[in-house]
């Protein structure tokens, strides 16, 4: 539905395709935040992230859906988001804590898009690394977001004050930097990895 959403927008209410994809991106990784409540096994999150990892590989291959895929860089983000979305289940459902789900999530939801909006409208105002690919302006609009995500959900969850404030800022500086070093949309993938292995730090 999301997906069909974006195609509207782009083609008949004309939109630019960065615009699309930012709906999609936003929009697909809150309503993945639902996930949890629906569902207690990973094979479901499975089934459903494997159908919408092909559904975007083969519209990429097909030069299709340009509401999602189209971009002035080569990215391969939007094929790859399903994955982190259930590897970050996956490890929820292991380790018995959904903040290993919630928090990566969020990151990818809400701290990237604020990145790549960031990026876009004030980014030739600052520094740029990688030729343009990444700028302190996306990198700092990150980074503020993050710490913003990262201390909501380790005080959701009740952690101890000491670990809510250094959880919070190495998560957040951990993921900044993974998604100023990470080219081409896999990020999409490292944001998720390290945030995991940091909660995992502070949390086992």
């Amino acid at each position: 539905m999301l997906i069909g959403i974006s195609e509207l927008l782009y083609r008949v209410f004309k939109l630019p395709a960065e615009t699309s994809r930012k709906f999609l991106h936003v929009s697909g990784g809150l309503t993945c935040l639902l996930l949890p409540s629906f569902f207690s096994s990973h094979w479901w999150i499975l089934a459903l992230t494997s159908s919408a990892f092909l559904l975007l590989l083969s519209t990429f291959l097909m030069h299709m859906l340009q509401s999602v895929h189209k971009t002035k860089r080569n990215s391969i983000g939007s094929i790859i988001f399903p994955i982190p979305v259930y590897c970050c289940f996956l490890a929820a459902e292991t380790l018995h804590n959904n903040l290993y789900f919630y928090l990566p999530v969020s990151l990818l939801a809400i701290a990237d898009t604020s990145a790549e909006i960031a990026g876009t409208r004030w980014g030739h105002l600052t520094k740029q690394f990688f030729n343009g690919q990444k700028t302190l302006a996306g990198s700092t609009a990150f980074f503020g977001s993050a710490l913003f995500i990262c201390l909501s959900w380790l005080w959701y969850y009740n952690l101890p004050l000491q670990d809510i404030i250094l959880g919070t800022i190495a998560i957040a500086i951990a993921a900044s930097l993974a998604e100023l070093v990470t080219l081409k949309g896999w990020d999409n993938l490292t944001i998720p990895i390290v945030a995991l292995i940091i909660i995992w730090f502070f949390i086992k």
